[in-house]
């Protein structure tokens, strides 16, 4: 540099001190307001996972989740009408209902399709077009297609859905679903938790637990941080470790032993489904699968739909941000064009199930847009998931299904995870299993020990072997040991697994461990019996709308009082710096009581949990009964009072 240039940059700096000083400052709030702005990251672990596991009873309507819930607008699309459709047997076709609204005939317009092909993980290719002859088989997935009027302008471009069943089955022999030969499917929905889908989704759990008999894991837990080392251990049974499985990102997944594969060798068809193509579980910050890893494969839907409308797809994070912070758009991100894309993604999956209908088949579908980031958009699909539901029960498609409805992990947004709930739920995703009737009374022992381990720790280590026992046809309740005559890992959901079961034993870290622990208190102590005599008198209002045909309960006697504590402590060496960090803390857990207790005249057993502040009770938990009430209440059909009443 010349003396000229210094003396010139000398001049400038005295010159505009002033101007560099506020750039300065601003810059430097700006920085600091940032930093203030990103919510505090807390971090905790658990300090005992070899420490026997007393399941967390959390509110599911904790107050604190609660000030974060919200009921988004309804979701509206555009209004355009389809001029063409593919038929569920695989015809394309043109939609006369439209036609007519538009007092067009087949005449007026040119139709065309294209084909969707795929060229890797990350493209698609649209193949020459074909003119539309109707009737007119498609053999591939994904086509686009176009209208013409007569004066050669589009007045049609659409995307549409087929399964080209005919393709698959002249390639393999897929076996027909038996009693033995059971399909499964498994419906996911990212980031969801227990407790959050019986916020945001009440309707589809009410339909699951009381028309379809389903089965909800309370211990069900995560083994990873985030997705993909969770799915890793679903869909292989191994860890999403270098030690056991090759590095992620460096090659494709096509050797990975997926259980998908497991089911195609047994003869079954497959359907790995899963949207967000940039942020799906093998694909982010990862390359994917060269070849399709599925018999059939969504991907090239949501590839198709970024290369026809590239600027919104590529927007749709950014305008879902603004969706929730409730800036009403005139059409939703959630939408491509006039259809929501969850609505597509259910009708992909069902033509799947339906032309495969008494045919063996395996699929794992992934819904991550309504739920990963914005918790609150969840509920946008709680009627469609009723539909889908209700579609499968009334068609025959579980009477040889297991179905599964599942997710993750929970909420990883900060200001859930900040909550005492929100601590556990982040830990503790839905699972909910569905197993067919005539299933459950071939196999009742199977049955029974899928109840009981709904009530212990399990993982997603446990639900890949249950999958690979259906994949080959165990049907037995024998667990088998590793060589060294531990349990294993995994252990099936049909074989028992046992109460005393540690973190520890399940693989679990001690970032991820969700369990309490309990310590013995006086049975007779103020305090229990408070909780004891709330229980019996919460029961009995309960049981007043049958007061003509049930016994009023009264306590006899305190089994058993725990003081229960959650184990965590915070580790503020992990925890990233934010200025919040600074002014606040996170929320103490609230001490709880378990209490189990008898009543008369029915020798029932209840076991409760409470919530206690200051001494008090702040608030009961669900209670339950732990000994059988065989025909006690036979003179009732509600199945909840029927835990509660002793026929008079």
């Amino acid at each position: 540099m010349t003396m000229s240039m210094c003396s010139k940059l000398v001049r400038y700096f005295k010159v505009n001190k002033k101007s560099i000083v506020v750039v300065f400052l601003v810059s430097l709030l700006l920085f600091a307001n940032f930093r203030y702005n990103q919510p505090s990251k807390f971090r905790f672990s658990h300090t005992n996972v070899n420490g026997v596991c007393t399941l967390p009873d959390i509110d599911p309507f904790d107050e604190e989740i609660m000030k974060l819930n919200w009921h988004p607008h309804p979701v509206v699309c555009d209004d355009s009408l389809s001029f063409v459709y593919i038929d569920r047997k695989g015809f394309i076709q043109l939609n006369t209902t439209t036609l007519s609204f538009k007092q067009l005939s087949k005449s007026d317009i040119d139709c065309t399709y294209q084909q969707v092909e795929r060229q890797g993980d990350d493209e698609v290719i649209l193949k020459p077009e074909v003119h539309i002859l109707e009737p007119e088989y498609i053999n591939c997935d994904f086509v686009v297609a176009r209208c013409r009027d007569q004066a050669g302008n589009v007045i049609y471009e659409g995307l549409l859905m087929n399964t080209d069943y005919r393709t698959v089955l002249h390639s393999k022999k897929i076996h027909n679903e038996t009693q033995d030969q059971l399909s499964v499917l498994i419906l996911g929905i990212d980031s969801v938790s227990r407790n959050a889908a019986l916020r945001k989704l009440p309707k589809t759990m009410k339909y699951v637990q009381d028309v379809l008999g389903g089965l909800s894991f309370k211990g069900y837990t995560k083994v990873g941080e985030n997705t993909f080392p969770n799915m890793v251990p679903l869909l292989t049974g191994r860890k999403a470790d270098p030690r056991e499985l090759s590095h992620v990102g460096q090659r494709y997944f096509d050797d990975y032993p997926l259980i998908f594969h497991n089911f195609s060798r047994a003869g079954y068809a497959t359907l790995y489904a899963e949207d967000w193509p940039a942020f799906s579980t093998f694909n982010y910050a990862a390359k994917g699968f060269n070849a399709q890893p599925s018999d059939h494969y969504i991907r090239p839907l949501y590839l198709a739909m970024k290369n026809l409308q590239p600027v919104t797809t590529s927007l749709d994070q950014v305008l879902l941000y603004l969706e929730d912070k409730d800036i009403q758009l005139k059409y939703s991100s959630l939408c491509f064009r006039n259809r929501l894309k969850h609505h597509m993604f259910l009708e992909y999956f069902k033509r799947f199930i339906d032309v495969y209908r008494n045919k063996a088949k395996f699929a794992f579908t992934w819904i991550n847009e309504i739920s990963h980031d914005y918790a609150n958009f969840l509920e946008i699909g709680d009627q469609d998931f009723v539909d889908f539901l209700t579609w499968l029960k009334k068609d025959g498609h579980l009477d040889n299904t297991v179905l599964l409805l599942m997710s993750d992990h929970g909420s990883r947004s900060d200001t859930v995870r900040n909550t005492v709930a929100g601590r556990i739920e982040v830990r503790m995703p839905l699972l909910t299993i569905v197993l067919p009737e005539h299933f459950k009374q071939q196999h009742p022992d199977l049955a029974e020990t899928m109840i009981q381990n709904t009530k212990v720790i399990t993982t997603p280590f446990d639900v890949y072997a249950l999958m690979d026992d259906i994949a080959q046809k165990r049907f037995d309740n024998r667990v088998q040991l590793t060589t060294d005559g531990k349990l294993p890992r995994g252990i099936s959901l049909f074989r028992k697994i046992p109460k005393e079961r540690t973190c520890a034993d399940a693989s679990i870290h001690e970032f991820f461990c969700a369990c309490f622990t309990s310590i013995p208190v006086n049975r007779t102590s103020r305090l229990v019996l408070q909780i004891a005599r709330a229980s019996i008198t919460k029961i009995n209002l309960m049981l007043s709308v049958v007061k003509n045909k049930c016994a009023e309960l009264s306590l006899t006697k305190i089994e058993d009082a725990q003081l229960i504590e959650s184990n965590f402590k915070r580790v503020e060496e992990m925890e990233e710096f934010t200025l919040r960090n600074v002014f606040f803390k996170p929320v103490k857990d609230r001490r709880k009581y378990l209490v189990l207790f008898k009543a008369s005249p029915s020798d029932a057993l209840f076991e409760v949990t409470a919530s206690v502040e200051n001494n008090e009770v702040t608030k009961l938990g669900e209670i339950n009964r732990t000994n059988r009430y065989g025909k006690q209440s036979q003179c009732i059909v509600d199945p909840v009072l029927r835990n509660y009443c002793l026929c008079i």
